[in-house]
C-alpha cells in the first residue's frame, strides 16, 4: 500500500500520523513456529533482499508467531535517517563485516499484514497497529515507531525542526490495500523529493568529456513517459561509472515528446530509477535546482509517476 502526496493536513478527525522514513520499503516474512525461525525480506519491487541485511535475522527469533510485516529499512546518521548512508548498503547482496559495522540498518516496522496465517489487511489500521505493538518489542536493529492521533500538526512541525523527510497520515479505520496508492494514506513532505526514470544521459564537459555528465529523467503519465528535466548535481565519479554500466542505449527517445537539450543525448531504455531532490517543479515546466540522491533498485520503473502537484 502506498500513500498519495498531499500539501495540507486533512481536515476532520480519524487520522493518525507517523514520521516518514527516508529509507527502502521492505516486507518481512517471518516463520517462528514449528521449526527453526527464518526470515525472508522483499523489496518494493518484489526482489528477495534477505542476504543484503543479515543484521535483521534476529527478528525471526524475536517473534513468537508467524507473520508478514511492512516497514522501511534505514541507516541512521546520528538521530536522522541518511539515504546517502543507506546507498552504501542497498546495492550489496552480501555485505562484509566492516560495512555492517559502519552502516548498520534499522528496520522501522509500521504494519502487520498476516499473523499465524490469518490475513489482517481487512482490519482497521488502528487494530493492526495495536496487534503489532503487542507482538514486536524493539530490538537492536528493528523498532516499531510511535504514532499520534491528536497532534498531527505538531508532528509535522517536529519533522521540519529535525530536517526529516516529512510525515504520513493514515485513516484509523482504513484497511490495507495491497498494491494501491490510496487516499487513506497521505504523505506530506518537508523536502521535495521523489523517484524518476532515466531516459537518457548527456556527455560531460572538460574532465568528463566522453563520460556521463547529467541524466535526462521523467515520470510515467499513464502509458507515456514525460520528461521532467535533467540532473547532474550530486553525481559522484563512482556513481557516474555505475550508471553507465546499468543504462542500456536505444536509438529513439523513450519520452512522448523529445526535450529541448543543448546537445544530443544518449537515449536509454527506461529501466533505471533514481531519487532526486529539487526546489520546485512547475506543472508545465522542468525541475529546478535538482540534486541526484541515489539509485533506487527497489523501485519498479513502471510505477514511477508524478507525486508533487507543482
Amino acid at each position: 500500500m502506498r500513500a498519495v502526496t498531499a500539501t495540507e493536513l486533512p481536515s476532520g478527525e480519524g487520522w493518525a500520523a507517523e514520521l516518514k522514513w527516508d529509507g527502502m520499503r521492505i516486507e518481512a516474512g517471518v516463520t517462528a513456529v514449528d521449526g527453526d525461525p527464518s526470515l525472508t525480506l522483499w523489496s518494493g519491487n518484489g526482489r528477495d533482499v534477505t542476504g543484503s541485511f543479515p543484521e535483521l535475522i534476529g527478528l525471526a527469533q524475536a517473534l513468537s508467531a508467524d507473520a508478514i510485516l511492512d516497514g522501511e529499512v534505514v541507516v541512521f546518521d546520528g538521530e536522522r535517517p541518511s539515504f546517502a548512508r543507506l546507498q552504501q548498503r542497498i546495492h550489496i547482496d552480501t555485505p562484509h563485516q566492516n560495512l555492517l559495522q559502519d552502516h548498520p540498518v534499522v528496520y522501522i516496522v509500521f504494519d502487520l499484514l498476516v499473523l499465524d496465517g490469518n490475513p489482517l489487511v481487512g482490519l482497521p489500521y488502528r487494530t493492526r497497529r495495536k496487534l503489532l505493538n503487542e507482538l514486536l518489542p524493539d530490538g537492536p536493529n528493528w523498532r516499531t515507531p510511535p504514532y499520534v492521533e491528536d497532534d498531527n500538526r505538531g508532528l509535522l512541525e517536529l519533522a521540519k525542526a529535525r530536517h526529516l523527510e516529512g510525515i504520513v497520515l493514515k485513516r484509523l479505520d482504513s484497511a490495507y490495500e495491497s498494491g494501491v496508492r490510496s487516499q487513506a494514506w497521505r504523505k506530506i513532505k518537508v523536502r521535495r523529493r521523489q523517484e524518476f526514470v532515466v531516459g537518457g544521459w548527456l556527455e560531460g564537459q572538460r574532465s568528463l568529456a566522453g563520460q556521463l555528465g547529467s541524466l535526462v529523467v521523467g515520470v510515467w503519465d499513464e502509458d507515456r513517459l514525460v520528461v521532467a528535466g535533467r540532473v547532474g548535481s550530486g553525481l559522484t565519479d563512482v556513481e557516474r561509472r555505475r550508471l553507465q554500466t546499468l543504462l542500456t542505449p536505444r536509438h529513439d527517445p523513450p519520452f512522448v515528446e523529445v526535450p529541448a537539450l543543448d546537445k544530443r543525448p544518449v537515449w536509454v531504455e527506461p529501466e533505471v530509477v533514481v531519487e532526486i531532490e529539487y526546489a520546485e517543479w512547475p506543472v508545465d515546466g522542468q525541475l529546478r535546482h535538482p540534486t541526484y540522491c541515489g539509485l533506487r533498485t527497489d523501485r519498479d520503473p513502471t510505477d514511477v509517476m508524478r507525486e508533487d502537484g507543482g
